[in-house]
């Protein structure tokens, strides 16, 4: 048995619903399967998911505060007031920072821009920066992605006379800034028909309101796809929409700033939203995370290549530093969480001295991606007596309100579900630990801390093809409800197993279809190949795709997770590198088995031996067979009584085959027995030696033949001089114990050492269903 990384659950769709929209928009009835999960289970639903560019933007003047936004900017602009766009220091608030300065600046508005340092000011509006608006004789502040909850901000700009507009996404608080407009579908009373915008999703829409479709530069959009893309919100309507439109136009060429962060990725071809996520995104991040967002935004507001491509490669730097840190934070938080994960915490807590404040968060996304518990990375100042944390989370558990049972240790805090900022005192830390994993294991009890992986539906080697997969890409772009396809494969397997990539920590195999076969790669699933066994029939998990090499586009599918539920037989019994294997497999919970005790001395193995007697037991999963029991039903019994068990290493070493030495048969027998009463008494060596010359047999079978007349009474042997038995009574050739040993190490050899290994594993999958069932008698091969 092999396990899985992830629970995997199928979700449920109406099948006979599937099969009626593949029927009538001609689809497979997979892609149709996918559309009704994605809520697009009617004929023009689909089609609009399927062509988004027929959709049609929502009026934005249905947003609450939009007509009073409009005019105040409007008037701003005719009567050329300063105007201050209060942004983020991530890739949606840069985003919508660049596209409202470059909108309002295309109409002629006096714009300027601030943009918090995470480390100086926090997150967010704050008092010091209107109070500098002012000085600076700004009129109007917008803020973009912030300001829902920014009470303090919104109040001072109201006291300087400052008009103050909030746009933002995020869940607004009961009490809402006193500002002169609010745009935030998500605010009570506001009727806007989609909830979801990010940041740069609202800024869009203010845009949208202030330009005709005439006087809109189709670039925008670029903005806001990255916004869209980068802040994980679903990109299922509206936001399907704008991401749509702005992969379009990034693909044929944008603004320098983008089109230099592209180059500076490495991206030549069309972009996608993988692009955006991996590449582009976190380049833009990694600025705000470090030092400040100033060269982020710098770099989409120019449109000079000359000035973005330096500016491209200080992100670039920038992102590469972020990574390395990230790296260093997670390899000393993971030497922590081992520590808790040995003593069984369902939740982390994991702080160090000085740990980057904009990185932690990352570093305890990778903390929970290995161990799928809560966890909260704290970095220690000791100059200040703080520590200020990130948390990030799992679906099991809502980490807001775990931290809300533990308020009285904090002293500010923040977030949803799935992440949460904090601060608290050092001397707190201890105190707050142990509430909170005191309250994680509460929660988790009993449940499985186990990622659960959302599968599309069953697809089988032959089904995954290219004209498969061309059809699948019609439901980009992909991304956060929107994910694109997982699929599960059952009962396949996977031949060549190889490992390939520089670290050799990549598994490609070949997966067996009826009538084709599939290629396989599992990145990071290196380690998995050494317990892939060939006879495995596997359940795999993961995503199909096209690799294109040379001109050739192949169909293939990249694993994510694979089990193998049925007991597992690994074939080593040519194992030419025997003691090496073995040595690497001690590291696992294993028994070594030697039915017979002069295996010990023979094999020299340097780990520990068990010696096989009546009443073993074995509760390791893993169990190695050096040699050859004395009767199969021994191996039967064994197995029968070890439930535990679940991997099995053939080795079955002997010192000589019986197998590939002529067995005699009946009329052997019966010629050199009528030999032998014919000479009635001959000297034993010369004669049998000439007998086996005369017939072409081996010496060792005219030996048997003659021990077994020896035993059976039928021949005496004295001095060297064998001599017939007058009237011996009459018995079979199977009362000789030499033909029973015989014949048994045939047997024996025949199945554990020289059959296929599939016959061999359909011998020891009998043995698992009939465990708990009465063993067959000594002297007989359960099943054959």
């Amino acid at each position: 048995m092999l396990p899985s990384k992830y629970q995997w659950a199928v979700q449920d769709a109406d099948e006979a619903r599937a099969e009626e929209l593949a029927r009538v928009l001609h689809l497979s009835p997979m892609t149709a399967r996918l559309l009704i999960l994605r809520g697009a289970g009617t004929p023009d639903r689909a089609d609009l998911f399927l062509h988004p560019e027929r959709d049609t933007f929502h009026d934005p003047m249905q947003m609450r505060g939009m007509r009073e936004a409009v005019d105040r900017i409007q008037a701003a602009i005719a009567q050329h007031e300063k105007i201050r766009i209060f942004g983020d220091y991530d890739a949606d608030g840069v985003t919508s920072t660049a596209l409202f300065v470059r909108a309002l600046r295309a109409a002629g508005a006096d714009v300027s821009r601030f943009i918090p340092n995470r480390f100086k000011d926090g997150y967010g509006p704050n008092i010091g920066a209107v109070e500098a608006a002012a000085a600076a004789g700004v009129r109007l502040i917008v803020t973009v992605d912030s300001g829902i909850a920014a009470l303090d901000p919104a109040r001072r700009a109201k006291e300087l006379n400052i008009d103050y507009i909030v746009t933002d996404h995020h869940q607004p608080p009961e009490q809402l800034p006193e500002a002169f407009a609010i745009l935030n579908p998500k605010q009570p009373g506001c009727s806007y028909p989609f909830k979801d915008l990010c940041g740069a999703g609202v800024a869009l829409k203010v845009v949208q309101a202030l330009f005709p479709d005439e006087t809109f530069d189709p670039r925008w959009f670029d903005l806001a796809a990255i916004g869209t893309i980068a802040d994980l919100v679903p990109l299922l309507g509206e936001n399907r929409l704008i991401v749509s439109k702005g992969l379009n136009q990034m693909s044929m060429g944008s603004f320098a700033g983008i089109n230099a962060l592209k180059a500076q990725a490495g991206v030549s071809g069309p972009v996608d939203s993988d692009v955006i996520g991996f590449q582009m995104g976190p380049r833009l991040n990694a600025a705000g995370r470090l030092e400040d967002a100033a060269p982020a935004l710098r770099l989409l507001l120019t449109d000079d290549p000359s000035e973005a491509q330096p500016l491209a490669e200080r992100l670039e730097t920038l992102n590469r530093e972020r990574k390395a840190l990230v790296e260093s934070i997670t390899v000393e938080a993971d030497s922590q969480a081992k520590v808790y994960a040995a003593r069984g915490d369902k939740a982390f807590v994991l702080a160090g001295k000085g740990w980057n404040q904009g990185v932690i968060g990352i570093a305890a996304s990778k903390i929970v991606e290995r161990y799928h518990r809560p966890t909260i990375i704290l970095s220690i100042d000791e100059e200040k007596g703080v520590a200020k944390g990130s948390g990030r989370s799992i679906d099991l558990f809502n980490l807001y309100e775990g931290l809300v049972t533990c308020a009285s240790n904090l002293k500010q805090f923040g977030g949803h579900k799935m992440a949460a900022g904090l601060t608290l005192a050092i001397a707190s830390i201890e105190s707050f630990r142990e509430k909170f994993a005191a309250h994680a294991a509460e929660v988790l009890a009993n449940k499985p801390l186990l990622p659960t992986v959302a599968v599309a539906g069953t697809v089988t080697p032959d089904q995954v093809t290219t004209d498969f997969i061309n059809e699948l890409a019609a439901l980009a772009p992909f991304g956060t409800g929107n994910p694109k396809p997982v699929f599960q494969m059952n009962d396949v397997t996977m031949t060549k197993v190889r490992l390939i990539g520089r670290d050799q920590d990549h598994l490609k195999g070949v997966l067996q279809g009826q009538e084709q076969e599939l290629d396989g790669i599992g990145f990071r699933l290196g380690a998995v190949a050494k317990q892939i066994a060939a006879s495995d029939h596997l359940s795999v998990l993961g995503e199909c795709s096209i690799n294109e090499w040379n001109g050739f586009r192949k169909a293939q599918f990249v694993i994510q997770d694979l089990r193998v539920d049925g007991l597992q037989l690994f074939d080593w019994r040519s194992e030419k590198r025997l003691r090496e294997k073995l040595t690497e497999l001690s590291a696992v919970s294993s028994v070594y088995l030697a039915f017979r005790k002069d295996t010990v001395d023979r094999l020299h193995l340097e780990t520990a031996i068990t010696v096989y007697d009546s009443a073993l037991i074995v509760h390791e999963p893993v169990l190695v067979l050096l040699d050859l029991p004395q009767d199969a039903s021994e191996l039967a019994t064994l197995l029968a009584r070890s439930p535990a068990v679940h991997r099995i290493y053939a080795v079955f070493s002997h010192e000589r085959d019986h197998f590939f030495t002529a067995f005699p048969q009946r009329e052997h027998f019966v010629w050199l027995f009528a030999l032998i009463r014919k000479r009635r008494s001959f000297p034993i060596d010369p004669t049998l030696h000439q007998i086996a010359t005369y017939k072409g047999w081996s010496e060792r079978m005219v030996y048997l033949m003659t021990r077994v007349f020896f035993e059976l009474g039928f021949v005496r042997i004295d001095k060297g001089v064998l001599s017939v038995v007058a009237a011996p009574e009459k018995k079979p050739l199977s009362a000789s114990t030499t033909y029973q040993n015989e014949k048994k190490q045939m047997e024996l050899e025949d199945l554990f050492c020289y059959s296929p290994i599939s016959s061999l594993k359909d011998w020891f999958d009998l043995q698992k269903k009939h465990r708990g069932e009465e063993v067959l008698p000594e002297g007989t091969i359960n099943g054959l």
